[in-house]
């Protein structure tokens, strides 16, 4: 859990300091909602990991994760999303990685998409037990952490996020449905041939998760914070051993 903490904190804090040195040339809110909304970290669904599942769920081995995002610019435009992700088991935590294409579909034909990648890490931070029995439900609290890339035409799009999970896992019996929330703060950088450009975003989303033995299934709505912005809609589908 300290190992986490540092490397959530001095995440946190090089965000910062690339946000403020950006933000002195060319700061833009826009550019942060752009730099997120099209690399994983809110281009697709939270990974149903174990920041949500909780300690006791804790992985064995490699998952494999398929996830896929849509979200409307207007009633006739939308942006898909696709993502695939390979979670690896490091201690009491896991590491992820991901790989994903950003599609618009615009009705101009003038949106472009491109290739977007990130790497996360995620813990589970404390298993408060709800009720008497000590295999009954609890609240879980983790921690997330992720940098994302991607790379359209002539800009680069660099992201960090650093959010808390908050979840209800039901107690260890059969198929489970695990309800969550998970508020955060992201930073966006996008750094065209002009310029530079970077900002602050809140990021929140809450889902629910089916929980199994050998593979999950999520879905979720997620959102950055930006005035105008509009709501993700994310499924996700894993398999490997838990």
């Amino acid at each position: 859990m300290t190992a986490s903490f540092s490397w959530a904190a001095g995440l946190a804090m090089c965000l910062g300091l690339a946000a403020r040195g950006a933000c002195a040339q060319d700061s833009s809110d826009s550019a942060a909602y752009h730099a997120l909304t099209q690399t994983p970290i809110a281009a697709l669904a939270p990974l149903f990991d174990i920041s949500v599942t909780g300690g006791e769920q804790q992985a064995r081995s490699v998952a494999v994760h398929a996830r896929y995002g849509i979200m409307s610019f207007d009633s006739h435009e939308y942006t898909h999303d696709f993502g695939l992700s390979v979670v690896v088991p490091v201690g009491s935590a896991s590491l992820s990685a991901t790989g994903g294409y950003y599609f618009p579909n615009c009705t101009d034909h003038a949106c472009r998409s491109h290739v977007m990648g990130s790497v996360g890490l995620s813990q589970n931070l404390a298993v408060i037990g709800l009720g008497r029995r000590s295999d009954g439900a609890s609240m879980d609290i983790g921690l997330t952490s992720q940098i994302g890339f991607a790379h359209p035409s002539d800009t680069t799009l660099i992201s960090g996020a650093v959010s808390l999970p908050v979840s209800l896992v039901p107690s260890p019996r059969g198929l489970r449905l695990v309800p969550y929330i998970s508020p955060g703060v992201g930073v966006g950088v996008s750094r065209p041939d002009s310029g530079t450009e970077a900002g602050l975003q809140f990021l929140f989303a809450a889902g629910v998760g089916l929980l199994a033995h050998g593979f999950t299934a999520t879905v979720a709505l997620s959102r950055v914070f930006l005035p105008g912005g509009n709501w993700l809609v994310g499924v996700g589908l894993s398999f490997g051993d838990r």
